[in-house]
């Protein structure tokens, strides 16, 4: 069988799959639009479209709130170099969307990626039409990326990487995946490793350029005013389950020793279990104070601030900051945002994420890496003891962001050095009715 008829036999089984499981689909997509984004939300996820976007934008996807800062100043690079180039940015969540409606240039359109059925997939691109697509990190989406290909619209991959779990995934899955990274035009990758890994794949090395991590630009934006604690705090930054009460334990038994800031900051990645973690920590002893139900936090041993677009305020506001994420295996969270604000970073074993930032961080002396919760515990009290090393370790981690201020600029060269590069895209009906 030729690599063609494997590919297309492999995606008509990953979307009969995707078919019967449309009526979940469904109500998972009914079930959150009510608690957020409303009927559009519902509506362009099944790639149905009710907008007044013209056709023949650059389009970026970025899947959720990550992936649309990393992509800000890539998008704001683009602007300045081609102002008379429209731009549409898709993501995934609602969430997303709100951070999109702040970060990016004024004059971007915004619509929610559909999910990868052919029809849906079909109807948003006879919507858009779009002259190219850049997709943020890696989401391999085969319809999609077919879709793209069939239409004659250039695909790059930008800041991409592939984890060890791709590669070692099961084999067909990873024949699906690769099968749909060979439409992918130009994958513009955040480190040799990664790049080493595409070609791994079996992606021409050709197709394959190092650019360095996207994620370590500086936004255009300025830096936050800093949260006035009242107190010396540190923040935990984007934690998940399983990592608030250990990194709170680790804190209290560094609290016996002098000079430890006596507020504990945990900002959960997911802000919605907010109640849920002050449950946890009351019962395992702690005074707690939760931001979105306006509890005074002045007498409270930990701050659980569990809202949105305030995190780097809180880090500001911060003498040191834990990235949570790397306690377990998720993989890590952003610790560029504030190596930015010239904090000093403690991080657990788990950066697989990040590791390209996290490592440059380490060699430069702007983070340090702990290992379990004992280790976080000697690792507070020594920082807390050391405000000479925190101030260096802080000024390590912004000089480091600081080296890395042309890395958008890259990225936008590339991109329109591609498409300049390109034949127009053809427009192809839309989808018939009965397209999902």
């Amino acid at each position: 069988m030729s690599p063609r008829a494997t590919e297309t036999m492999l995606r008509t089984v990953y979307s009969a799959l995707l078919y019967g499981l449309a009526p979940f689909i469904r109500i998972w997509l009914a079930r959150t639009s009510r608690r957020r984004g409303g009927a559009r939300f519902r509506q362009e996820r099944r790639g149905r479209y009710n907008t007044g976007v013209g056709a023949g934008r650059l389009w970026l996807h970025c899947a959720s709130v990550g992936e649309v800062r990393t992509a800000a100043p890539l998008l704001q690079a683009l602007a300045d170099r081609r102002p008379e180039l429209p731009l549409l940015v898709t993501t995934a969540t609602t969430t997303g969307a709100e951070t999109a409606a702040q970060v990016l240039p004024e004059g971007t359109a915004h619509a929610y990626l559909p999910v990868d059925w052919p029809g849906a997939v079909r109807r948003f691109l006879a919507t858009f039409r779009p002259c190219g697509a850049v997709i943020l990190e890696t989401e391999i989406w085969p319809n999609l990326y077919a879709a793209t290909a069939q239409r004659g619209i250039p695909l790059i991959l930008a800041n991409a990487r592939l984890s060890e779990r791709t590669v070692e995934g099961p084999a067909l899955i990873r024949r699906l995946q690769a099968a749909a990274l060979r439409r992918v035009d130009t994958i513009l990758a955040r480190s040799h490793e990664d790049a080493r890994r595409f070609t791994a794949f079996g992606i021409p090395a050709g197709r394959v350029r190092v650019l360095g991590s996207l994620k370590l630009a500086p936004p255009s934006q300025p830096l936050p005013e800093a949260f006035e604690f009242g107190r010396p705090a540190i923040v935990a930054a984007s934690t998940h389950d399983d990592e608030e009460v250990r990194i709170a334990e680790a804190w209290r038994h560094a609290r016996r020793e002098r000079d430890v800031p006596p507020l504990l900051v945990i900002a959960p990645r997911h802000p919605e279990r907010g109640p849920t973690i002050r449950q946890s920590l009351q019962q395992a002893g702690f005074r707690t104070a939760l931001r979105s139900a306006g509890e005074d936090w002045h007498r409270a041993q930990v701050y659980i601030a569990d809202t949105l677009g305030e995190l780097e305020a809180l880090m500001a506001g911060a003498r040191l900051v834990i990235i949570g994420g790397s306690l377990i295996r998720r993989g890590g969270q952003n610790l560029v945002e504030p190596a930015r604000l010239a904090q000093p970073i403690l991080f657990g074993p788990y950066m697989a994420n990040f590791a390209e930032e996290s490592e440059r961080l380490l060699a430069a002396g702007g983070a340090q890496r702990f290992f379990d919760e004992s280790d976080l515990r000697h690792a507070i009290s020594e920082l807390s003891r050391d405000p000479a090393g925190r101030q260096e370790m802080g000024q390590a981690a912004a000089k480091t962001v600081l080296a890395a201020q042309d890395t958008a600029v890259l990225y936008a060269e590339a991109v329109l050095e591609h498409l300049g590069r390109q034949p127009e895209a053809s427009e192809e009906p839309a989808g018939s009715p009965r397209d999902r």
